[in-house]
């Protein structure tokens, strides 16, 4: 495994999905209207993730360093300045041109780490989607510490070490997307898409199913923990939790998977999270702090163990494309899964054990239940490692 490329791509998701997670909690400090928010933030990620099989392409059509570059230096820029505004309008397209940074960055990140695993693909690529996890989990507790000393309007100053990295990386490194000798275009493209539909279709409904519920807990967890009557600082510590055991759960599995079938990871993660995420609700209600982050932190965990496999089984399907299969998994998927935000404010309080926003939460654990069972539909030769049987993989 070439461990500095995989560290270097591993910091920058660090820094990119840092910035991903800044308007979770900036809903909460600015007093937003919950459903405006919600829908905002969903709509905005689609546009970007909707966008991102074509920016995989697109990185894989021009490599180099520009894909990863021009991702860091949008996150950061845009995300950052949140802080400025709390006009609805503005909020949406600083959102969106913020977010098609952090959609960017991923398949291109993707291509580099896992390439730079050779034969360890999935353990290069848990680490990288770990540390990047781990950012997204100080997030919102680094938004919340920052404006909270500076105030929101302080908040472009976050975007200072993005700019940095961005810059270190295009001056002071060689890492850079590479591939095939013959580059792949987009009737090649889609002819191999066409050829390994049914698959990829399961791959993508799988990751939409678990993706919306994933984000939606993460989402709403400061703002339930604030509905329960936790301080600011549990609050925003709580989301940290979350993804950070989240991040916890893509290394174990990464580590794990040579030893463990991926399609049995899965469905572990879809269906065990389900006993820790009730006890999260129930003993949160009830005002217990610590059972109620220990409990969360177990249901982050279980949850994300499922990401890792999903991504590295569209890799061995698509070889020829992998910042392409990222992009579809990763981004087009993630895109779906997050227009589910909404819905969790509408169902707000429609089970009496369940007040406020946790009866959305309920609900939606049908959508990981039922990327379980789809689970169950993937073909045993999608674990083949060796990268010589890819055609029978497609089959």
């Amino acid at each position: 495994m070439q461990k500095r490329k995989v560290f270097l791509l591993a910091g920058l998701h660090f820094a990119v999905d840092m910035y991903a997670g800044f308007f979770a909690i900036y809903m909460v400090l600015a007093r937003l209207d919950l459903v405006r928010a919600a829908l905002i933030a969903s709509i905005a990620s689609f546009i970007a993730n909707g966008t991102q099989p074509l920016q995989g392409y697109w990185a894989d059509r021009i490599r180099g360093k520009v894909p990863v570059f021009v991702a860091v230096l949008a996150a950061s820029l845009f995300i950052s300045s949140i802080g400025l505004t709390t006009n609805y309008t503005l909020l949406f397209f600083i959102l969106v041109a913020g977010l098609l940074g952090v959609s960017l960055f991923h398949p291109a990140g993707s291509n580099i780490s896992a390439a730079a695993g050779l034969e360890r693909k999935e353990r290069s690529f848990s680490i990288f989607v770990t540390i990047g996890t781990i950012g997204f989990a100080f997030s919102q507790p680094c938004f919340s510490a920052v404006t909270g000393i500076l105030g929101l309007r302080a908040s472009p100053l976050l975007a200072v070490p993005g700019i940095c990295l961005a810059l270190y990386y295009l001056f002071f490194t060689r890492t850079e997307i590479t591939g095939p000798k013959n580059r792949i275009d987009l009737r090649s493209i889609r002819q191999m898409l066409r050829q390994k539909i049914s698959i990829i279709l399961l791959l993508f409904s799988i990751t939409v199913l678990r993706h919306g519920f994933i984000m939606s807990v993460g989402f709403f967890i400061a703002k339930m923990f604030s509905d329960w009557g936790f301080s600011r600082l549990h609050f925003s510590l709580a989301g940290a939790f979350y993804i950070f055991a989240g991040a916890l759960g893509i290394l174990v599995a990464g580590y794990i998977a040579h030893r463990v079938k991926t399609k049995t990871i899965c469905l572990f993660s879809l269906i065990g999270f389900l006993p820790p995420f009730f006890i999260m609700l129930l003993t949160g209600q009830r005002g217990l702090l610590w059972p109620t982050y220990i409990a969360l932190i177990f249901t982050g965990f279980v949850i994300q163990m499922s990401h890792v496999p999903i991504v590295i089984m569209g890799h061995r399907v698509l070889p020829e494309g992998t910042s392409t299969i990222s992009g579809i998994l990763m981004g087009f998927a993630w895109s779906l899964g997050r227009l589910v935000y909404p819905l969790v404010p509408v169902l707000s309080n429609s089970i009496g054990w369940a007040p406020g926003l946790a009866s959305g939460l309920v609900i939606l654990t049908l959508l990981p239940l039922s990327a379980a069972f789809l689970t169950l539909f993937l073909p045993e030769n999608v674990e083949d490692r060796s990268g010589e049987d890819t055609e029978r993989v497609s089959r």
